[in-house]
């Protein structure tokens, strides 16, 4: 069978370019088109080192080893140590995860064989097996994205749950607690006060004080407010405050003034009077990780002792 080894060295290129690649956006690195151009030649010179007399060698793991520590070197430098087994290891990991991808993509379609062995041309016995150059081709770049996406789904996930807080609200003696997200973009105050506003899900207080009082505050506007049938306890608390969002067509939003709130948060709890609630309708969370947003003001300074281990 006569091997074209231009064509099998391209392709090596290309997914020795694209592990390069995936290595440095999961790492956060600069982005170096060039290093990582020559970071692959290198990679991919293996597939004439393999006909040579030398061949023997790259076959022993040592030598592979040896050989993609000076793949990373060529693709991202040296500074220090720790800057160096961080790339080898995930170039590692990102190899093996994108390696196990292709396998299981392969398994799934394993019984598609016969099909895909009638479909393919005689022509191409030069390159390989039709089928395994159409499942590399195609399979490749499909698993490399998916495994892009997925680790960028991580981090987001992450970032999030490294910001979530236990929040406890304390309103006409009850004691009210959900999980917030302590939103660093959130700079929305009382426009008289001044208090720092978080935003909360009704849902969360309807169990406690009614969905009938709940809604009739949430509804309120500077228009109806005085068509209320609300207590004055009630009317006490709330205020309509400015607030205006992509998609929201009232420019206003409801809030209530708590006794207290009480947030914990990285080993400290946050308590905190001049605070309002805002009342919020639609979900804040899609997969229901919080049920609020926490102004940043909020989890400042602790005024109560660190949560015990």
């Amino acid at each position: 069978m006569t091997l074209y080894l231009d064509v099998i060295w391209f392709l090596n290129f290309c997914i020795d370019y694209l592990l390069i690649a995936l290595t440095a956006i999961v790492l956060k690195r600069r982005f170096n088109r060039i290093r990582f151009i020559v970071g692959a030649l290198f990679a991919s010179l293996i597939v004439f080192l393999m006909f040579t007399p030398l061949g023997a060698l790259f076959y022993q793991p040592w030598m592979k080893a040896i050989y993609s520590i000076f793949i990373i070197l060529i693709a991202f430098g040296f500074k220090r140590w720790s800057y160096f087994f961080q790339g080898l290891l995930m170039f590692y990991f990102v190899t093996f995860m994108t390696g196990g991808g292709l396998f299981a993509l392969h398994f799934f379609w394993q019984t598609e064989i016969d099909f895909l062995a009638a479909v393919s041309s005689p022509a191409q016995a030069g390159v390989g097996s039709g089928i395994s150059w159409v499942f590399v081709v195609l399979g490749f770049p499909l698993v490399w994205y998916f495994s892009k996406a997925r680790i960028e789904t991580i981090e987001v996930k992450k970032i999030h749950y490294e910001q979530l807080a236990t929040v406890t609200i304390h309103l006409f003696g009850q004691s009210i607690k959900t999980q917030g997200l302590i939103d660093s973009g959130n700079k929305l105050h009382d426009p008289i006060t001044r208090a720092p506003v978080m935003i909360i899900e009704t849902t969360c207080l309807e169990e406690t004080f009614g969905q009938d009082v709940i809604s009739a505050i949430s509804t309120l506007d500077v228009f109806n407010d005085s068509d209320s049938k609300l207590s004055d306890e009630w009317m006490k608390r709330t205020k309509i405050i400015p607030y205006k969002v992509i998609g929201q067509s009232n420019p206003f939003l409801t809030a209530i003034k708590p006794d207290s709130v009480s947030i914990e948060h990285d080993g400290q709890v946050y308590h905190a009077n001049q605070v309002l609630i805002g009342l919020q309708e639609e979900s804040l969370s899609p997969d229901q990780a919080y049920q609020c947003i926490v102004h940043p003001a909020l989890v400042r300074q602790p005024s109560i002792s660190p949560v015990a281990n």
